[in-house]
């Protein structure tokens, strides 16, 4: 799966049965399936529609934490709506062949 921008890259990649690698510009982040769902509930909660107007208006930037607290990112507007199309291409259904 990759999300490539004009600016950034942002790639996850499966090695092996439950072991994920979420791929960004500065560092790599292994992740577990587990691990990979809750950071899957934090990009959605933080892209509706009311939290980027409360982002735009206010900060805009927001800190998560991932992989049990391992890691913390600070992500802009533009970042995390590229991690939320990533996060939601891997879970969108795959259309049969």
């Amino acid at each position: 799966m990759e999300v490539c921008t004009q600016r950034r890259q942002y790639r996850l990649s499966y090695s092996k049965r439950n072991a994920y690698q979420l791929h960004l510009e500065h560092k790599t982040i292994d992740l577990t399936f587990c691990q990979l769902l809750a950071f899957r509930k934090k990009i959605f909660k933080h892209t509706t529609f009311q939290a980027l107007e409360t982002l735009v208006n206010e900060d805009n930037f927001v800190l998560l934490f991932v992989a049990d607290n391992a890691h913390l990112l600070l992500l802009d507007v533009p970042q995390l709506l590229e991690l939320r199309d990533l996060v939601q291409s891997l879970f969108a259904p795959s259309p049969l062949v």
